[in-house]
C-alpha cells in the first residue's frame, strides 16, 4: 500500500511523546501538536523550528485535516475525553468507510479509511474496543499501539518498540508514521491487543524489579554488593530491564530518572489485574505486584509524580536501612562488554 499521508497529529508531548513527536517531523512528515500544558506546547514548536511542525489550533477543529492521529496521553480515559468529550475533537475530523473495529479483515481501498487514530498511551484494553466501536459514529478508525523500549531513552533515538492492534488496513495506513518512531513494530491482533500485551510487559517487568529489590536487601544483610549482584546478574539467567537498566543506572544511583513514573506503574499493574480478572484468572502474582507497588507510591517520602525506580523505598523503609549509593553506575546495554578479572 503506498502512503497517502500528508500531515499527521499529535497529541501528548511529555518525556515519552516528546521524543516521537519530534521523530515523525524528522522524517518529514507535517506535524501538529498539541498538549494540555501550553506551555510546553510552545516550547517544543520553537525547539524544532526547523522541522515541518506546527501548533494546533485552540479550537476542536484543529485536526480535522489530519491523515493519521497520534495520541500519547496517561491513560485511556483522557485519550477518550480528547476524543469523544465535551470538546471532543472525533466528530471534526477526516471520516472513512464504515466496518467492524474488531475485524482483522483486509479491504484494499485506502481512500476509504479517512482518518486513522493510533493510541500510544498505556490504556484499557476493553476501554480501547469500546471506543472503537464508539468511533465508528464519525466513521474514524482506530489501532492501539502502546511503546516499550529495550533500553533507557531509546524512544528517544527512534528505538521504541510498538505492539499493535487492529484492523490490517488501518495498521497498513498508519504505518509508515509507526516506523519513523520505532525499531521493532509487532501485530499482535485485533483492536485491543497492543494494550493486552503492554500490560503484561509491564507485569512481567514488575515481578522482575520486585525479585531484584529483595535480592538488594538480603544480599546487603549477607554482606553483598548491590551493584555487584546486577553484575553478575546481567551475564546470567537473571538479567533483566531491572538488572541492566532502570534500577540498575537509576534507582541504584538515587538519581531516579529513567523517564517512567512508578504511577503509571501501578495504573498499568490495576489493568493487567483487572484484565486477569475478566478472564478468570485468579493469580496471586498479579495482586501482589499491584498491591506492593501501590504501597510504595503511598511511602511519606515519594511524591505521585515519583520515577518508579524509587519503588525502592519501600524495601529499604521495611529493611531498615538504605542501600549504598552506587556513584557512576551505568547502564549494562551489552553484557558481552562486561569483563572480570
Amino acid at each position: 500500500m503506498t502512503s497517502t499521508i500528508k500531515s499527521v497529529g499529535y497529541i501528548g508531548l511529555g518525556l515519552a511523546g516528546g521524543p516521537l513527536a519530534q521523530n515523525v517531523a524528522q522524517k518529514g512528515f507535517k506535524t501538529i501538536v498539541r498538549d494540555a500544558d501550553k506551555e510546553k506546547q510552545r516550547k517544543f514548536v520553537i525547539e524544532n523550528k526547523k522541522l515541518p511542525v506546527e501548533e494546533a489550533g485552540a479550537g476542536p477543529d484543529a485536526f480535522k485535516d489530519v491523515d493519521v492521529l497520534i495520541t500519547m496521553v496517561p491513560n485511556g480515559h483522557i485519550v477518550r475525553d480528547i476524543l469523544l468529550g465535551e470538546q471532543g475533537i472525533a466528530p471534526y475530523m477526516k471520516p472513512g468507510r464504515i466496518f467492524n473495529s474488531l475485524s482483522v479483515e483486509r479491504f484494499a481501498d485506502e481512500d476509504a479509511l479517512g482518518c486513522v487514530i493510533v493510541d500510544t498511551s498505556s490504556s484499557d484494553p476493553f476501554g480501547t474496543q469500546q471506543l472503537g466501536k464508539d468511533l465508528e459514529k464519525y466513521q474514524l478508525r482506530l489501532v492501539d499501539s502502546p511503546v516499550t523500549q529495550v533500553r533507557m531513552h531509546g524512544i528517544n533515538d527512534g528505538e521504541a518498540t510498538f505492539m499493535i492492534g487492529g484492523a490490517q488496513d488501518d495498521i497498513d495506513f498508519a504505518m509508515p508514521v509507526l516506523k519513523t518512531m520505532s525499531r521493532w513494530r509487532f501485530v499482535m491482533g485485533p483492536l485491543g491487543s497492543g494494550h493486552v500485551m503492554k500490560t503484561f510487559n509491564n507485569y512481567v517487568t514488575a515481578a522482575g524489579i520486585a525479585a531484584l529489590n529483595d535480592a538488594f536487601i538480603v544480599g546487603r544483610k549477607m554482606g553483598l554488593d548491590p551493584a555487584q549482584i546486577t553484575d553478575v546478574l546481567n551475564v546470567g539467567t537473571g538479567r533483566n530491564y531491572g538488572t541492566a537498566h532502570s534500577i540498575r543506572a537509576e534507582g541504584l544511583t538515587r538519581t531516579y530518572a529513567s523517564g517512567y513514573g512508578l504511577a503509571l506503574l501501578v495504573k498499568d499493574l490495576g489493568i493487567n489485574l483487572e484484565l486477569c480478572g475478566k478472564m478468570g484468572i485468579d493469580t496471586q502474582l498479579a495482586k501482589h505486584m499491584h498491591g506492593l507497588f501501590k504501597e510504595a507510591l503511598e511511602e511519606p517520602n515519594v511524591e505521585q509524580s515519583a520515577d518508579y525506580t524509587e519503588c525502592l523505598k519501600l524495601w529499604e523503609r521495611k529493611a531498615g536501612f538504605e542501600l549504598p549509593t552506587a556513584v557512576g553506575l551505568k547502564e549494562c546495554d551489552e553484557p558481552r562488554d562486561f569483563e572480570t578479572p
